[in-house]
């Protein structure tokens, strides 16, 4: 019996690790892409100044800055996982509501739907209820 139990914790052991070296991979790929994301903001940024269309280049450096912001609460919530081994729905909500946000930012809502703008606004209401009434989790 020795050997079968020995060959369990070795199985759980092994599946303890996966999500470890998965996260570790997201985590690098976030750092990457949260770089080039800001150095895509600050290229339009130069090319908003550069061109003096600043109605238009705020809107596109208003997209570029909040998918950034996201790239980072993603990270954020990878750290957190590092840290706790827990995942912190609070950031990831923050992470859908940012999304949502820049989503009716590059689609504007008023060429939509009745439909599609009702469901954008019921999106916005339940994250936001979620962010309000989800509590901080502890750091053990």
């Amino acid at each position: 019996m020795p050997e079968n139990n020995s060959l369990f914790s070795l199985i759980v052991r092994f599946f303890g690790i996966v999500p470890m070296i998965l996260y570790t991979i997201v985590a690098l790929l976030l750092t990457i892409i949260a770089v080039f994301s800001v150095y895509d903001a600050v290229q339009i940024m130069v090319q908003m100044i550069g061109s003096r269309d600043l109605a238009s280049g705020l809107t596109n450096v208003l997209m570029a800055l909040l998918l950034t912001i996201t790239i980072i609460v993603l990270f954020e919530t990878v750290t957190v996982y590092f840290k706790t081994k827990h995942v912190e729905v609070r950031a990831l909500l923050v992470a859908g509501l940012t999304g949502l946000v820049r989503h009716v930012l590059i689609y504007n809502v008023s060429g939509g739907d009745a439909t599609q703008m009702f469901a954008t606004v019921a999106l916005l209401a339940v994250l936001i209820i979620g962010i309000v009434y989800v509590k901080p989790e502890e750091v053990r």
